[in-house]
């Protein structure tokens, strides 16, 4: 319900864009949107999105008493691999808008839509809810969706298609380590939800908090 409700939040502000006649600005107008979007996107979610705190964790992305793979990235690589991905986001995004006639709610800008979002509801799994075996079964879901993604831009703009592979890559990479996370860590945790173990995070309104 989450995913779904903010993929419609998302949706329609964009289609309020739409129909203020955002077509007749520049393209470079555009850019901003999509920067936000890529960044901010869990302000339209009604999922407790809180980021890791990685001044308590060490400087790492799980908990200190989360086992981790030794071939995990650094902690300082995380924000410098996701402003990139913003980045590659922000331009293939733009330049899709453009090739789709200057409209936010086309189905290749509305499938990345669906892809932040449920890139948020898995933070909301992984960070807010401490659930390893759910985060791994969910991270599929973002896996698919920005799969998806590539290839609907492709479609539209072969050049933004092959902007935005690099952020499949690194989220191939991160599903390999989300699953490896979950198997080294014993005893291992459920791929679904347990009623009553105390870790389902709380529902937030959106536009609650800019914070989160």
């Amino acid at each position: 319900f989450g995913t779904s409700a903010q993929v419609g939040l998302i949706a329609l502000a964009l289609r309020c864009l739409d129909a203020a006649g955002a077509a007749a600005l520049p393209a470079p107008c555009a850019a901003p949107v999509f920067a936000f979007l890529s960044l901010r996107s869990r302000v339209f979610s009604c999922l407790d999105n809180r980021r890791p705190d990685r001044a308590s964790q060490g400087g790492a992305a799980t908990p200190q008493d989360t086992k981790r793979p030794r071939w995990t990235p650094p902690g300082i690589a995380f924000p410098i691999i996701w402003s990139t991905i913003t980045l590659l986001r922000t331009i293939s995004a733009t330049m899709v808008w453009v090739a789709c006639g200057k409209t936010f709610t086309c189905v290749p800008l509305l499938a990345l839509m669906a892809h932040l979002s449920m890139g948020d509801t898995w933070n909301s799994i992984t960070n807010a809810e401490r659930r390893l075996g759910v985060s791994f079964l969910a991270v599929f879901g973002v896996l698919s969706t920005v799969y998806w993604t590539v290839y609907q831009f492709y479609q539209v703009k072969a050049a933004a298609g092959l902007i935005l592979l690099p952020s499949a890559v690194w989220i191939t990479i991160a599903t390999v380590l989300t699953g490896t996370i979950w198997r080294i860590n014993k005893p291992l945790q459920p791929l679904w939800p347990v009623k009553g173990d105390g870790k389902s995070a709380s529902m937030v309104l959106p536009f609650s908090s800019f914070k989160r």
